[in-house]
């Protein structure tokens, strides 16, 4: 019976050590990056390969270890092909003290008439800086049209490994 308990406070103590913090916030967009150059791929009408730098602004900064994104830049490749385009991103997000925390994405929008309809993915930590060295974690987005900008409702979690 001892060794149970102690099995079972190992296995608890273990859980606990790499538990999740879970995150959420909302991020504005605009609707038009402010640099992108798209090329037609030509087998069919409607289908191109686009890349796109932009930022959103945090209107609810997700908090990581009590830091507040302040800043965020990105960096898109995407896909259209009609009414779905499938796109990645690479994002160098900024906390108010100055430590970045580097985030992947992937994801698909719904179009109508070439505006956004719906958008959702997922997205990672690819890394971080000071606070956040180590940092690793995942969730996922949801997007909306909101007149010239887009809202994105952002969820997830992580973990901070050794610095």
């Amino acid at each position: 019976m001892t060794t149970c308990k102690l099995l079972f406070a190992i296995a608890l103590a273990a859980s606990l050590a790499a538990a999740q913090t879970k995150v959420s916030g909302t991020a504005q967009c605009p609707a038009t990056p402010s640099d992108s150059h798209s090329i037609d791929v030509g087998d069919h009408p409607g289908h191109t390969y686009s890349i796109a730098k932009g930022g959103c602004t945090w209107t609810k900064p997700l908090e990581i270890e009590g830091l507040k994104i302040t800043g965020d830049s990105a960096a898109e490749f995407m896909e259209t092909d009609g009414s779905k385009v499938r796109g990645h991103s690479s994002r160098v997000d900024t906390m108010d003290n100055g430590d970045k925390c580097y985030i992947r994405t992937q994801g698909t929008n719904a179009m109508k008439n070439q505006k956004l309809e719906s958008g959702e993915g997922t997205w990672s930590f690819a890394g971080g800086t000071g606070k956040l060295k180590g940092i690793k974690g995942k969730g996922t987005y949801k997007c909306s049209p909101d007149g010239d900008n887009v809202d994105c409702d952002i969820e997830g979690e992580y973990t901070l490994g050794s610095k």
